[in-house]
């Protein structure tokens, strides 16, 4: 009898456990309707800047409370930073980049990382990009080069207004050029 007792026991104990396990919850998965809206800014700030677009580019951000950081590829060099905290640098270097360059590519790594904030109206976005582009043909730039490649890791920080998000912060950790040829095994 008290053998039959511990058999069953442990049976309802093996029992209990397995019914215990299963899938949880991913810790701070971003919610469907978040993570799309945060992949369609991207896919216009890529296709805004691709199609040389200024106001499809430009549509990607909000102008109130704009910044930009680029590193130039010297994460430990503050001194050479590039920073923008106004919107209307931003549209004039595009401006400036479109109009010296007539094919432009950007690459994206898919997914992005996101993570949104607890109250929801925050979400700081990573992925890798690749980008180039060409100068019209019988131009040059210094060097007698026709093109230039960059790559790097951006840091996007998106703010949730009215319902809707957009770029307020672009962090552009680029890539010096060693780190290119490492990252391309060259």
């Amino acid at each position: 009898m008290l053998k039959e007792l511990v058999k069953t026991s442990s049976v309802l104990i093996l029992v209990a456990c397995f019914i215990g396990c299963g899938d949880v919850d991913k810790v701070n998965q971003v919610p469907p309707e978040d993570y799309l809206a945060i992949n369609s800014v991207l896919k216009r700030w890529r296709e805004g800047y691709e199609t040389e677009d200024v106001e499809t580019y430009m549509s990607a951000y909000w102008s109130q409370g704009f910044r930009y950081v680029s590193d130039m590829g010297t994460d430990g060099d503050k001194t050479d930073d590039l920073i923008f905290d106004d919107i209307r640098d931003e549209r004039d270097s595009a401006i400036r980049v479109f109009s010296k360059f007539q094919d432009i590519e950007i690459e994206l790594s898919v997914p992005p990382e996101i993570v949104v904030t607890e109250d929801g109206n925050e979400a700081e976005v990573r992925n890798h990009y690749r980008i180039q582009g060409f100068v019209a043909d019988g131009e040059s730039l210094e060097g007698g080069y026709t093109g230039w490649f960059a790559e790097g890791d951006n840091l996007f920080i998106f703010e949730k207004r009215d319902g809707e998000w957009r770029i307020t912060e672009w962090h552009d950790e680029a890539f010096n050029d060693e780190e290119i040829r490492i990252a391309n095994n060259l």
